[in-house]
């Protein structure tokens, strides 16, 4: 239904600035939203006056709080994308983050006022004035919203902005909201029983607002479709034996990947340090980060370590917390001591990990009496 008033809107702009300019995208989106929702705001309020409706004008200030929550994503991103400082070497990209959290808290109060306006209005019994014209205005804001939310989602999805699309979800519960208005009109007498309704789902948005920022802030895991391209991408080089120990930290406009990647140990150091300089590049150009990369060296020609490898992938079946394993290797000849790493799917404890390790040490040395040792570097949760 709104597709092509979304292209009409935007096809001009997206000649002139590509979807990799996140920073006039993202103001784009918070000045768009910030003009429509004042609009929205005055269409609202008038009504509520004029028909005397608690509900309305909850939700017309509940559109009035959604500039400031644009306002945030306008200066959130111009702020985040200022050039990185010595007290802020990573950038200042969070910052759109603390803007969200900051507005968040403006939606709580805001929906507990109008808790209370609800309230004395279902005691004072106040009727509302009802007209065509009153409920036209209430329908064409429904659709005005969401077609902001629409806009909202489609310059999300294009510049792959979480912050968009949170505003687009907090654009679609002001059209939601506004429905419920729609009932006071046609059912006289529960105005104040809607306007807490309204006044519920205020704090609801702000809530889940600043869940949402919260999380951002504290740090999320990277999503399993951009593990998964990392690791198809990273596997394309014929060279490259395996990779693991993928951790990414993102910043807001600046995101740092670090990983492991596993080389045949007979490759010189020169031309192992050549492939881990010429896979950064690649990572870098192909999604828009800043990579380390770094060499394990693996032995595939070793005919022990092959089937010891073999063995620890069916005994760690026992293990349902057990991901994977890597960096396998031996120190010794006729006293073997194995390494490896571990990987796990949930945090584990001491215990776990003792237990583990003695279990392994067992069945491999009845299976290969030279084991004499097993030590296991367990993986952190933020390593993938």
């Amino acid at each position: 239904m709104y597709g092509p008033l979304i292209g009409l809107l935007y096809r001009g702009s997206f000649q002139k600035h590509s979807p990799d300019d996140r920073e006039y995208w993202g103001k784009y989106e918070g000045l768009f939203s910030i003009i429509f929702n004042i609009i929205l705001f005055g269409i609202k309020m008038v009504v509520g006056l004029m028909s005397g409706s608690i509900a309305v004008m909850a939700d017309a200030v509940h559109t009035l709080s959604d500039v400031g929550s644009s306002f945030g994503v306008f200066f959130g991103f111009k702020m985040a994308y200022r050039p990185a400082d010595c007290k802020h070497p990573y950038g200042h990209g969070r910052i759109e983050h603390v803007a969200t959290l900051g507005v968040s808290f403006l939606l709580f109060l805001t929906g507990f006022e109008f808790i209370k306006s609800s309230l004395r209005s279902i005691a004072s019994g106040k009727a509302v004035e009802s007209s065509l014209l009153f409920i036209l205005a209430v329908a064409g804001s429904i659709l005005l919203k969401e077609f902001m939310a629409q806009v909202s989602f489609y310059l999300g999805e294009k510049i792959h902005s979480e912050t968009l699309k949170a505003d687009g979800w907090h654009h679609r519960s002001d059209a939601l909201s506004s429905i419920l208005v729609l009932f006071t009109f046609i059912f006289p007498g529960i105005d104040g029983y809607l306007g807490i309704g309204v006044a519920l789902f205020i704090i609801w948005s702000g809530f889940d607002i600043a869940r949402r920022a919260v999380s951002m802030l504290i740090g999320e895991q990277p999503s399993k479709e951009l593990l998964g391209q990392l690791k198809e991408f990273v596997r394309s080089f014929d060279f490259v034996e395996g990779l693991h120990d993928i951790i990414v930290n993102n910043y807001g406009g600046l995101t740092i990947l670090s990983m492991h990647v596993e080389l045949d140990s007979s490759l010189s150091f020169e031309k192992a340090h050549y492939y881990s300089e010429m896979i950064e590049e690649k990572l870098d150009e192909t999604f828009n980060v800043k990579s380390v990369v770094h060499i394990d060296p693996v032995d595939k020609q070793d005919p022990f370590l092959n089937e010891v490898s073999q063995s620890l992938s069916e005994l760690l079946k026992k293990f349902d917390y057990v991901d994977s394993f890597h960096d396998l290797r031996k120190i010794g000849i006729k006293r073997v001591n194995i390494i490896l790493d571990l990987s796990t799917r949930r945090a584990i404890s001491r215990k776990e990990k003792e237990a583990i390790r003695i279990f392994l040490l067992e069945e491999l040395h009845s299976l290969y009496p030279v084991i004499k040792n097993v030590i296991i570097k367990f993986e952190p949760l933020f390593s993938y």
